[in-house]
């Protein structure tokens, strides 16, 4: 997990409060780091990762949701919610200007697209990672992800 985040030009720092259900933002200078605001998220946020200076994605391990959050407004603010598979876990970004994410989560829940049943069978997959174009997202509550990899383990 990434608790911490900070932004590619190094001029804000970006942490997730988990009891709080916020993601806190910090701006770094040369005496050290001073507090500059804190956004509501998803609930249990466990991950963050800068994008890029002006967008920060928190992963809400209760919520199975993505909160994606505008730094650059005057007061920060979530400007969008994708659900993902049950109880997610880090975010990683890669790509041409980190346009693809992928997200961990476990193979099952609400959201997942598995047919009923399938998590108890033998040799199913215990693990996904959902993959979205991160410059195409849809409009979907779900988002419109490229591809759900499973993995065993």
């Amino acid at each position: 997990m990434r608790p911490l985040s900070l932004s590619p030009d190094g001029r804000q720092l970006f942490a997730v409060n988990t009891p709080d259900n916020t993601l806190e933002i910090f701006d770094v200078g040369a005496g050290g780091l001073t507090f500059a605001a804190a956004v509501p998220v998803g609930m249990e946020p466990v991950a963050v990762a800068a994008r890029s200076n002006d967008e920060v994605w928190v992963v809400n391990h209760l919520s199975d949701s993505i909160s994606i959050v505008d730094v650059s407004a005057p007061v920060p603010f979530v400007t969008r919610t994708l659900l993902v598979g049950d109880e997610p876990r880090d975010i990683v970004f890669a790509g041409a200007g980190g346009s693809r994410a992928f997200i961990t989560t476990a193979h099952r829940g609400q959201n997942a697209p598995h047919p009923d049943g399938e998590f108890g069978q033998p040799g199913t997959g215990r693990a996904d990672v959902w993959v979205f174009n991160a410059d195409a997202l849809g409009d979907s509550l779900l988002g419109a992800h490229e591809e759900i990899i499973t993995l065993f383990g």
